[in-house]
């Protein structure tokens, strides 16, 4: 399904109302759902066509995902390419795993 999924630009406002919402990760063999923990801005590092973000994802203990690009769908958002990386889980946050997607 990725090959037919182009990469595009993307920006923090379209995900600050999906925040807490649960998104679909087309995995293999099954698709997994993840939940967006956070979306933020992050510190403007100089000129670029859009101010960079970092969004933060979280499943359950029970599923882990490798680091890597996943398509990503989430209601009417998506499908849509989002490389992902694990994260140390943020202070206080219920259990499972963390993953950062950065755009900058």
């Amino acid at each position: 399904m990725s090959e037919d999924i182009a990469p595009r630009p993307m920006v923090l406002e379209e995900f600050l109302p999906l925040v807490g919402k649960r998104f679909v990760a087309n995995c293999d063999p099954a698709e997994v759902e993840i939940t967006l923990f956070d979306a933020s801005p992050m510190k403007d590092h100089g000129i670029a066509a859009r101010p960079p973000f970092l969004l933060i994802f979280h499943t359950p203990p029970e599923i882990r995902l490798l680091d890597g690009t996943y398509v990503l769908k989430c209601g009417k958002w998506g499908p849509d390419m989002v490389s992902m990386s694990s994260l140390i889980p943020p202070a206080n946050s219920p259990p499972g795993f963390y993953y950062q997607a950065v755009f900058n």
